[in-house]
């Protein structure tokens, strides 16, 4: 059980499953599904509307394994056997309450730091570790967390962490979390979509749940002092927690399930077409490869005109949250029952369907 996605190094294929009382992280050989290494963490947590188990996709850096799990637990594991190099409680060891549908981010690796989320008090938004040690190093940010990963960008000139806070977006120092700037975006509802980088000085942030879409503009003084400003905000896009991907001048997401393209210059919408759920997408060359709520795998060809699905597939069967990972011809899915390894028909791509590998 579990909402996770796959992390893929080599042949190594690493998630996080719920097993009974049992949180893992589990490395798969890649080719086979065969497990390699398993480590648990005697914890379970469980919420009526999203389930059980943990939410957030591992992240495998320089040879070591650094997973969330849902209750707070942040593990750094040797990548070939998965033995244990560190752990730390984040929720419980920084008097910090969880979130309701659990911790959901991926640790980001940024200048020997992991760097991750904190809890539903309005205090602790960042936190960094040693990434050797497990050792804190610093706490940054003054608003509750989100469902969303830190990202590392470069944005008007300086290498900042971009943060979608509950009630905020924020530009951390990565050095010492120091708030840069700070633009209010309040709203009860989750905010789980990462944010987008689109020009040197521009960032886009969209949330579901009715709250829509912003583009700001994040500008520096000749004095040092940061601004964050509106260039436009409506709700032409409202992605309740898939990620969105960007081609061009137009970006391109799941509109509370209904695939939709907007301008990034304007805001305006350009078409919106196409149900497929609570799912997932990624570009790949010039098509959509959307992961649907329902299990199916769609290839979508995309323009600022149309949408046009060129093939579709059973890649899963029941709900499917979790994201597609695609390395070369190869598509790993998984949903919180099952999960497969498809080869990829390439380069002809959508021209007859896969056959899979699968476990359950």
């Amino acid at each position: 059980m579990g909402w996770s996605a796959f992390a893929v190094s080599g042949r190594h294929a690493i998630t996080q499953e719920q097993r009974r009382e049992a949180e893992l992280i589990v490395c798969y050989e890649l080719l086979t599904g065969h497990a390699l290494w398993a480590h648990t963490n005697r914890v379970r947590f469980s919420e009526t509307f999203g389930g059980d188990g943990p939410r957030a996709t591992p992240t495998i850096h320089h040879g070591r394994v650094y997973a969330m799990g849902a209750s707070g637990i942040l593990d750094c594991l040797e990548e070939t056997t998965g033995q244990l190099i560190w752990s730390r409680d984040v929720v419980g060891g920084n008097h910090l309450s969880n979130l309701s549908w659990g911790k959901s981010c991926s640790p980001l690796l940024a200048h020997d730091l992991v760097v991750v989320t904190g809890g539903e008090q309005r205090e602790k938004s960042l936190l960094a570790y040693e990434a050797a040690t497990g050792q804190p190093v610093w706490q940054g940010g003054r608003d509750r967390a989100s469902y969303c990963s830190p990202l590392l960008a470069s944005v008007s000139g300086q290498e900042q962490i971009l943060m979608v806070n509950g009630h905020s977006v924020t530009g951390h120092d990565p050095h010492s979390g120091q708030i840069l700037w700070e633009y209010p975006w309040p709203a009860e509802y989750a905010k789980a979509t990462q944010p987008l980088v689109i020009a040197t000085n521009q960032v886009f942030i969209a949330a579901g749940y009715g709250v829509g879409c912003v583009m700001l503009r994040i500008d520096r003084s000749a004095g040092g002092e940061w601004s964050a400003v509106e260039l436009w905000k409506n709700r032409n896009l409202k992605p309740k927690f898939t990620n969105l991907v960007r081609r061009g001048h137009y970006v391109y997401g799941l509109d509370e399930g209904v695939l939709t393209c907007v301008n990034l210059e304007t805001g305006d919408r350009e078409w919106k077409e196409g149900r497929y759920g609570h799912g997932q997408i990624l570009l790949v060359g010039e098509l959509l490869l959307i992961q649907a709520e329902s299990g199916e795998v769609v290839l979508v060809e995309v323009s600022p005109e149309k949408s046009r699905e060129r093939a579709r597939f059973p890649a899963l069967q029941g709900k499917t949250w979790n994201n597609p990972v695609l390395l070369r011809d190869l598509l790993l899915v998984r949903n919180d029952q099952e999960a497969a390894c498809y080869r990829l028909p390439l380069p002809a791509f959508a021209s007859e369907l896969p056959r899979p590998h699968s476990r359950q």
